[in-house]
């Protein structure tokens, strides 16, 4: 099954692999076949995911991160 299109946000509270960790945690709970990558220096996740924008984002936000558009 393809997944939509991917998500990108900007995390400014992400600064090491642990934060990464606890993204991808968050976002599995959601999604357990979602795709994560993260950038540190960027700051930047990109998620791919069938789940809807809100349910991420409110995982990320209960994981302890402000989460910003990208851009």
């Amino acid at each position: 099954m393809a997944k939509s299109t991917p998500l990108q946000f900007k995390l400014p509270d992400m600064d090491c692999q642990s934060c990464i960790n606890s993204i991808e945690i968050a976002v599995h709970k959601i999604d357990a076949d979602a795709s994560v990558a993260a950038d540190l220096k960027t700051k930047h996740v990109v998620i791919g995911s069938d789940a809807q924008a809100e349910q991420l984002i409110a995982a990320i936000q209960k994981a302890g991160f402000d989460v910003k558009a990208a851009g």
